[in-house]
């Protein structure tokens, strides 16, 4: 295992094959944990983070930042700043924290929570099943853009109520559940495609 800590500066730092410990501290950092199951750390700046393979847990600190789960199955947090969180491969957990984040589905069955602000969540065919675990009705938005306008209105009425929460079917393979949302709740205005 290695344990790696940056500097005030912008730092590159790389793990190892290991389970790495990696912290960028202050800067604009680039952190890569490659192989292993890593704990990779941002801190302040705008950091770019990578889990690679492994069960990786990253968390941006404050900043606009943006992570890659990649490979595995990682937890992801934002944390402050606008971040762009993406899942990868696996079935990943994500967390915007506060600011208005980005979001990626990846092709793994992910929950995601944006927190705070006005995010955004991108699903594309072949996604998985996915949760979006707080969807904000009027505020953050769902992005289809393999979908027309046309095609995201039969999504929406042939949605199903599965207790109180909202299942939106996009394939055979790829679908979303809101927790918490009535169909009445939704309609294209919640949608970016």
């Amino acid at each position: 295992m290695a344990r790696k800590i940056g500097t005030n500066g912008a730092d590159s730092i790389g793990g190892t094959s290991l389970s790495d410990w990696l912290a960028g501290l202050r800067g604009n950092d680039v952190i890569n944990g490659y192989r292993g199951n890593d704990d990779i750390y941002g801190g302040d700046g705008n950091d770019r983070l990578y889990g690679g393979d492994g069960n990786d847990e990253i968390e941006g600190g404050a900043g606009d930042d943006r992570l890659w789960g990649q490979q595995g199955h990682d937890e992801l947090d934002g944390d402050g700043g606008d971040d762009s969180i993406s899942a990868g491969g696996g079935n990943d957990d994500l967390d915007g924290g506060s600011g208005n984040d980005v979001m990626h589905a990846g092709s793994g069955n992910d929950i995601l929570t944006g927190g705070s602000g006005a995010d955004e969540f991108e699903f594309e065919r072949g996604d998985g099943r996915d949760t979006l675990a707080d969807f904000q009705n009027g505020l953050d938005r769902i992005d289809l853009d393999d979908f027309s306008a046309a095609q995201v209105a039969q999504i929406i009425g042939a949605a199903r109520q599965q207790g109180g929460d909202l299942v939106l079917t996009l394939d055979s393979a790829t679908s979303i559940t809101l927790e918490d949302m009535q169909r009445a709740q939704l309609d294209l205005s919640d949608f970016s495609f």
